[in-house]
C-alpha cells in the first residue's frame, strides 16, 4: 500500500465517479481503476460499489478515515522536514472568497513572493461557509474568512476588521428615500437613522441582495428584521461585483465592504452614488484559519506575517 494509491481513493471519494477523478489526477480511467483495485485487494473488502454516482461502501468509508488522516500526517512530514533541509518551495493553497481575492490577494502575493519566492500560491475560491470543511479535509493549508467560532480541529488568527455598507445611486435615494412614503423625514433623518441600524427608511427600496449564507446576506436578514418589514428584492447574487453593477444601474440599494470600495469602483463611479453606514452590527473579523496540529510549516506562518503587513495602515 503506497500514498500515491490513497490519494487516488480519496480523490475517487471526493468526485464519485471514476472518470470525473481521472480527469483531475491527470491520469487515465483504467490506471485508476487498477489502483483502487490493488488495494481492495490487499485490504480484503469491496472499497466502493461501482456503479453512477460511485458510493463507498462501509469497508470504503473507514478507508477514507484513514487514507485522509495518512495524507495529513505526510503532507506535514515531509513540510517539516523541508523546513529542516531549508527547502523553500513547495505549494501554500489558500480558501479565500472571491472579492478577497480580487481585492487583498495580489497585493499579498506580490509580498510574499519576495520573501518565500520558491512557493506558489494556490487560491481555492469559494463561500466561507465551506472553508472550513476544506481545512479540515486537509484540501487547502490556510483560509482567510469570517468565522462565527473555530471549528473544530481548527485555529484561528486575528486578520483585520471589515465593515459592510449601503450603497445606492443618488437617483434611487432621491426617488425611493428621500421622497419615499416609508417614513415622514428628511433626507438627513434618513441617513441618521439608518447609520443607527434602523432600516425602517428604506422601506420603500429596491435591493440588489446577496445569497442567504453570505456575510451580507446575514447582515441584511438581521437589519429588515428589527426594522419589520420585507424588503423588495429585485436580484440575488454572492458576487459583490455582479451586485455593484445592478446599484450603478439603479436596479436597487445592496451590501457591499467599505474597505474594497476603492478597488472596486472608479472615483467616476462612486460620485454617482450614496454610500452610507448601517450600524455597528454591520462590523466583523476576518481571520486566518489553519488546521491545529503539532507543526505549523514556516510557508504558512510567513504568509500570515506578511498578509498582516500588507494589510497594516
Amino acid at each position: 500500500m503506497n500514498f500515491l494509491s490513497m490519494d487516488y481513493f480519496i480523490m475517487i471519494a471526493k468526485e464519485r465517479s471514476f472518470t470525473k477523478a481521472a480527469k483531475r489526477l491527470g491520469i487515465t480511467q483504467q490506471t485508476l481503476s487498477a489502483h483502487i483495485a490493488n488495494l481492495e485487494r490487499e485490504v480484503g473488502c469491496d472499497l466502493v460499489v461501482r456503479h453512477v454516482p460511485l458510493e463507498l461502501t462501509y469497508a470504503g468509508e473507514t478507508f477514507l478515515r484513514y487514507a485522509t488522516g495518512f495524507q495529513h500526517d505526510h503532507t506535514m512530514m515531509m513540510q517539516e522536514f523541508n523546513d529542516i533541509a531549508h527547502d523553500e518551495t513547495g505549494v501554500l493553497r489558500v480558501a479565500v472568497a472571491h472579492t478577497r481575492e480580487r481585492t487583498i490577494m495580489p497585493r499579498i502575493i506580490a509580498a510574499y513572493q519576495r520573501k518565500r519566492p520558491g512557493i506558489m500560491v494556490d487560491m481555492v475560491e469559494g463561500a466561507n461557509e465551506r472553508h472550513a470543511r476544506r481545512l479540515i479535509d486537509g484540501e487547502v493549508d490556510i483560509a482567510i474568512a469570517h468565522f462565527d467560532r473555530a471549528p473544530v480541529g481548527v485555529e484561528l488568527v486575528d486578520f483585520y476588521s471589515e465593515e459592510m455598507v449601503l450603497i445606492m445611486s443618488n437617483r434611487l435615494w432621491m426617488s425611493a428615500v428621500a421622497g419615499g412614503s416609508a417614513c415622514d423625514i428628511g433626507s438627513d433623518e434618513a441617513e441618521r437613522r439608518i447609520a443607527q441600524g434602523d432600516c425602517l427608511p428604506l422601506k420603500d427600496c429596491p435591493f440588489i441582495l446577496g445569497q442567504p449564507d453570505d456575510i451580507d446576506g446575514h447582515i441584511a436578514a438581521e437589519l429588515f428584521r428589527r426594522a419589520g418589514f420585507r424588503p423588495q428584492v429585485r436580484a440575488r447574487s454572492g458576487n459583490l461585483q455582479t451586485a455593484l453593477a445592478l446599484t450603478q444601474l439603479g436596479v436597487g440599494a445592496s451590501l457591499t465592504i467599505r474597505q474594497f470600495l476603492d478597488e472596486m469602483l472608479d472615483a467616476e463611479s462612486r460620485r454617482d452614488l450614496r454610500v452610507l453606514p448601517i450600524g455597528e452590527d454591520a462590523r466583523y473579523a476576518i481571520s486566518f484559519g489553519i488546521r491545529r496540529q503539532s507543526y505549523q510549516w514556516s510557508a504558512i506562518t510567513d504568509f500570515i506575517q506578511v498578509a498582516r503587513e500588507v494589510l497594516t495602515p
